[in-house]
């Protein structure tokens, strides 16, 4: 394939022509991804060439939004399958092995394949007695969950989804207030059970690899549990998206969950919001003793997302309106925002950054592009249009919707893990985000005209 030139001036990055390549490349992604159970994560041949719960759902959101702008019924057909599948793996008893929990949604399901994760590791994974594995240690997956059904619902009106999904969705919520604060703070947390003898993942929100879990100040581990800032967020957008819906068909269950959102915005605000250094930022997290987890991270910016738009008002978030600006000037800083590529995991100023780490500097093109959408959504229109082009100019480069990058003083660089380890080169969310950051930028150029 004939080599696209990068760090290209705006107009000519976003030319007619490249853009149409570009969503060629996106479309025969996800098409290549797609299979009976909803799509895959990675390519087949790939590490994740699985389902993956978390990946699924926000694959699911990000073409939601290219349904709304194109009118494509093949994105409809894909997202409902994927919910639907997605709701039969859901747990329905408590696993302490694999993490299964009812109502909690799946992180990742292998009906083969699998022996790399469940016969070779010092510590294997739990195999179910069907030999499928199936492994629940996400706390995202379930409320990116909610706000999927919820969204689909809301762009297709289809009642027939409904019927067969609602049953999901109420457990889906209920798995929110009977499990996922597992130390009653009102926060949606994880943890990883002491006595647990079969492996898993220690780390279980989207940046779930142990090196991006520490303390800035200090070598202390944290300890379990652990509440996820962008989590927070998530579960707000569940509580009240479904809250809206119930408080027609089931005004008590409403009131219920427009409490516990309730709540969960008021200590959010009191524990995560951080202004110490003169500047709003957001903590990345909490751990169990109540420390915070202050690391500048990208995924404040999941929480200008996380929002939605209910009956045409303001987005309904669970940041305070006078913190969104200080967020929107955090993430634009140049220790985060990259011009040419994207926007960071971690800020370059942090003790822990390395620019080719998995989670603790790289560029992960999902996480820019749903930063993207969450900075459109609060009216930040011409912040939201530099992130785009930045990550057009990595797809650009790249030439794939790769899964994560570095950048570091010599530009774009490949990103290889400590054994060796490469990064994905295809991966369904990251063309997801391709798709919506054309369609975004399409709009953006009518509107202009």
């Amino acid at each position: 394939m004939e080599s696209l030139p990068v760090g290209l001036p705006e107009e000519q990055l976003i030319s007619n022509e490249r853009r149409s390549r570009l969503w060629d490349i996106g479309m025969r992604t996800i098409q290549s991804l797609e299979v009976p159970e909803g799509i895959l994560a990675s390519g087949r041949d790939e590490v994740y060439g699985c389902v993956f719960g978390r990946d699924s759902l926000i694959t699911s959101l990000l073409l939601l939004k290219v349904y709304k702008k194109t009118k494509d019924t093949y994105f409809l057909s894909l997202v409902r399958k994927i919910l639907i599948n997605l709701g039969k793996l859901q747990g329905t008893k408590v696993n302490q092995e694999s993490g299964e929990e009812p109502g909690k949604n799946i992180h990742e399901f292998r009906p083969g394949n699998h022996e790399h994760l469940t016969k070779h590791l010092t510590q294997p994974w739990y195999v179910y007695d069907d030999n499928i594995m199936r492994n629940y240690d996400t706390v995202d997956a379930t409320p990116l969950f909610l706000m999927a059904c919820k969204e689909y619902f809301e762009v297709s009106e289809d009642a027939a989804f409904l019927d067969e999904i609602l049953p999901y969705v109420r457990a889906s919520l209920s798995w929110l207030s009977i499990y996922g604060d597992t130390n009653n703070d009102a926060f949606i947390d994880y943890r990883f059970h002491q006595d647990r003898r079969f492996g898993g993942l220690a780390v279980q929100s989207w940046m779930d690899s142990s090196e991006s879990l520490f303390f800035e100040d200090n070598d202390t581990r944290p300890s379990y549990p652990i509440a996820s800032v962008e989590v927070q967020a998530y579960s707000y957008a569940a509580f009240v998206g479904w809250g809206v819906y119930f408080a027609i068909e089931d005004p008590q269950y409403a009131k219920i969950l427009s409490e516990q959102a309730g709540m969960l915005k008021k200590r959010f605000i009191e524990i995560f919001v951080r202004t110490d250094t003169g500047k709003t930022a957001l903590a990345a997290g909490v751990d169990g003793t109540e420390t915070l987890l202050t690391s500048v991270r990208s995924s404040m910016g999941h929480c200008l997302w996380a929002a939605p738009i209910l009956h045409g008002e303001l987005p309904q978030s669970i940041l305070d309106s006078a913190h969104v600006s200080g967020i929107v000037e955090r993430l634009m800083q140049q220790d985060l925002f990259i011009p040419q590529a994207g926007i960071r995991t971690l800020s370059s100023l942090s003790s822990h950054f390395e620019v080719n780490s998995y989670h603790n500097g790289s560029i992960w093109p999902h996480d820019t592009g749903i930063i993207a959408e969450g900075l459109e959504r609060f009216g930040y229109t011409d912040e939201a249009q530099r992130v785009r082009v930045a990550l057009l100019n990595s797809y650009a480069h790249f030439e794939t919707p790769i899964e994560l990058f570095a950048y570091g003083d010599e530009g774009f660089e490949e990103y290889r893990g400590p054994s060796g380890q490469s990064a994905c080169r295809t991966q369904a969310w990251s063309a997801a985000a391709l798709l919506a950051t054309l369609v975004s930028i399409q709009d953006s150029l009518q509107n202009k005209n």
